[in-house]
């Protein structure tokens, strides 16, 4: 039975979590309607502000469970731990059973009458030197059942002290989720009012515009003092036969764009490559990492120089792999496709400039 049908048949059979659910929801609808109901304040900026949220409150919460799991693991091998110590002192204990025994009977007979029953003087050195080695045996046998007791009571301790950390752990862990989930209803509020309500929509469009100019006067500013000198060449040669750095098809082509349900108008710098979630992405050719970071209306930006003016650009990644100022080969993995600072949800954004200037991504990549 999946995930997802298990949640399902929960959520059914308890209508209070259904209800907490939906509450949930609209208190993530009320917030995101707050949040943009300032005209006045950028769209980006607040999607911005709302996603870092939800991703912030992620991360804390992937940190709480991996502690929680490492809890678990610890729990385990304390259990483990403490079984294997009780199955000593149970041994021990064994052990010591017959010898307690002979010591009753020893104490019956007496010491002092077993060695003056011997016939000789030298069976009674004997004798006692035999009583000797049987009273040092016992002592250390003694001794070891004490040391495997002590330290199965020190491992049943650690392990009640595990588990009560444990269940600190889960509790926390659970509420991270919980926030976790509250801060992604929010930021899919904000994202579906973007999207559903013309005006925001066109001034979100408007702001990516602007957004692409900055870019582009970003990139324009990545002299060789900031990015360092490359001695990379021959990426121009490369036309026509560059590897695609994630996914397959071309979702959305360069240039003009039309949006089939508000009709407004964008232009693309780049294209837009259909990728799953998660897949890696990776250098179309050699050259340098010169920027790895969010930039806004990008979500997380890998921009890597392959010398003579020309650079690459993969946005939108759930994670980045590469940092500023690494050098990569061709077909080394910068970071994984994503959702981050995206309007439509995961695929990978890919750009060429020449010099600044975009280049159409589709000349460039092979079949």
């Amino acid at each position: 039975m999946t995930a997802a049908l298990l949640l399902a048949l929960a959520l059914a059979a308890d209508p209070r979590a259904r209800l907490s659910e939906l509450e949930a929801r609209k208190a993530a609808e009320r917030a995101a309607a707050r949040a943009l109901a300032d005209r006045e304040r950028s769209v980006l900026d607040t999607l911005e502000d709302v996603e870092r949220a939800w991703r912030d409150a992620e991360a804390r919460a992937r940190v709480a469970e991996a502690e929680r799991a490492r809890s678990a693991a610890r729990l385990e091998g304390a259990e483990r731990d403490e079984g294997v110590a009780l199955a000593r002192h149970r041994a021990q204990v064994e052990r010591l059973r017959p010898r307690l025994a002979a010591l009753q009977v020893m104490a019956r007979i007496g010491e002092l009458r077993l060695l003056a029953s011997s016939p000789s003087l030298g069976d009674l050195v004997k004798r006692r030197a035999l009583l000797g080695k049987i009273v040092e045996g016992d002592s250390a046998t003694l001794r070891a059942a004490r040391a495997s007791l002590l330290e199965q009571e020190r491992l049943t301790a650690e392990r009640r002290g595990e588990a009560v950390r444990l269940a600190t752990l889960a509790g926390e862990a659970g509420a991270r989720r919980a926030e976790s989930s509250s801060r992604r209803d929010g930021f899919r509020a904000t994202l579906a009012a973007v999207r559903g309500e013309k005006q925001l929509h066109e001034r979100a469009a408007t702001e990516a515009d602007a957004q692409s100019r900055k870019l582009a006067e970003f990139i324009e500013a990545l002299a060789p003092s900031r990015s360092g000198a490359t001695t990379y060449s021959g990426f121009a040669s490369l036309r026509g036969s560059l590897p695609r750095p994630a996914g397959g098809r071309i979702d959305v082509g360069f240039g003009k764009v039309v949006d089939p349900r508000f009709r407004t108008v964008t232009v693309q710098k780049g294209v837009d490559l259909a990728a799953q979630r998660g897949e890696a992405v990776q250098a179309v050719a050699p050259g340098r990492v010169v920027h790895a970071g969010w930039f806004k209306g990008y979500g997380n930006l890998v921009i890597v120089d392959h010398g003579e003016g020309y650079h690459t650009l993969v946005a939108h990644l759930a994670s980045m792999t590469a940092a500023a100022g690494e050098d990569v080969e061709a077909g080394a993995m910068l970071g994984t496709v994503g959702d981050t600072g995206s309007l439509k949800g995961a695929y990978l954004y890919f750009e060429i400039r020449e010099n600044g200037k975009p280049l159409d991504p589709k000349a460039w990549l092979g079949p």
